[in-house]
């Protein structure tokens, strides 16, 4: 019976996913909830990993325009300004820059919110060190934290300054680092208003290897050269794509675990998202993606802009309590629907193995 119970949570799990992959030609999966929907958020303090470009962009905007303090989170300062400029214009981001919708008087009328920048570059675990500790600085509450920013499928041979695979130390060890520094703030929300953890995930990580994470995969091999030009020697790393998978597997681990945690003391909402299949410039990796701009009518066929892309973070992040309750250690994927995560993930253990692995890396390095 065991036996047939996994391969039905298997099969749910493959089902849920082609329906709700995210891709726009699974015509009858469509968003049913806008931003415009979501409450006011005066007073609330917000941080976004990846603020500067693509959902995380689209997530600021919304938050500013709500009336929230905002924080972009990003290592590139010019970048960062030149987001907060556009946020206060109001531009839409999307594969090809920015738009300026038209907004109705009450839209113009409604009272904005504050940006600021905090340098953070999530390859770096001494630059998150220093990112919590100039916000802790700052602030005294945070309510929402989306670790949002994310690589996709970069080139093997690439690692983070402490050695590890670049789109798992940066996906993962580096919002693990984040969160881990700014849990105590989080944790002193009241329960009559818990703060939230958003962390992006993605269908992709369907694909991750047996047992969601291959942990000797991810660390540099000595025998690998520090010259990217040579060909590769490391012995353990994963093709592009696997370490992606197992990269947004562990992302739905984090988000897992934190309910685990403190769900139940009802000190915290941990939810992971699947954001659709978006234009942002996520797929910059990819040589297939830059002709594509030259190509309208196909990037529409294929992805849903930024700002829909968004949609699901900023959903699960603001949809009012006690309902809220219902998505904490959840999976949401397109749109506003909880999904079916790979059944490893309901695995404590292997839950349980990602967190206190990803805690054993960081105290090497601090």
């Amino acid at each position: 019976m065991e036996y047939l119970l996994t391969i039905w949570a298997w099969i749910r799990h493959k089902v849920d996913t082609a329906i709700h992959s995210g891709i726009p030609l699974v015509f009858w999966v469509r968003p049913w909830w806008s931003a415009d929907q979501m409450p006011d958020q005066t007073g609330k303090t917000i941080f976004v990993t990846g603020g500067n470009s693509g959902t995380g962009y689209s997530t600021c905007l919304a938050f500013y325009n709500a009336g929230a303090t905002v924080y972009l989170a990003c290592r590139n300062e010019s970048k960062a300004q030149k987001a907060m400029e556009e946020i206060k214009k109001g531009g839409e981001i999307n594969f090809w820059g920015f738009s300026y919708p038209k907004r109705s008087q009450e839209q113009r009328d409604r009272r904005k919110g504050r940006l600021e920048y905090i340098c953070l570059d999530l390859t770096d675990l001494e630059s998150v060190d220093k990112c919590a500790d100039a916000f802790l600085r700052k602030e005294k509450k945070l309510d929402i934290l989306f670790a949002n920013a994310g690589i996709m499928a970069t080139p093997e041979g690439q690692f983070t300054k402490q050695g590890y695979t670049l789109q798992f130390g940066t996906n993962v060890l580096g919002h693990h680092r984040l969160i881990s520094l700014l849990l105590p703030l989080l944790l002193s929300s009241p329960p009559t208003n818990p703060s939230r953890v958003i962390i992006s995930s993605s269908a992709g990580h369907s694909m991750a290897p047996t047992g969601g994470v291959n942990y000797q995969s991810v660390i540099r091999d000595p025998s690998h050269p520090k010259d990217l030009d040579k060909p590769r020697q490391g012995k353990h790393e994963l093709n592009k794509w696997d370490e992606y998978a197992q990269s947004k597997w562990g992302d739905i681990a984090l988000a897992k675990w934190l309910n685990y945690q403190h769900g139940d003391q009802g000190r915290l909402i941990s939810i992971a998202v699947h954001p659709a299949l978006a234009a942002t410039n996520l797929a910059d990796s990819l040589g297939f993606a830059a002709p594509l701009k030259d190509i309208p009518w196909l990037v529409a066929l294929i992805t849903f802009p930024a700002k829909v892309g968004a949609l699901n973070q900023i959903w699960a992040a603001t949809l009012a309590l006690p309902d809220a309750w219902y998505l904490n250690g959840e999976y949401i994927v397109p749109f506003q629907k909880i999904g079916v995560a790979r059944p490893d993930l309901n695995d404590r253990k292997k839950v349980e193995e990602l967190w206190s692995w990803c805690d054993e890396q960081a105290k090497k390095w601090v």
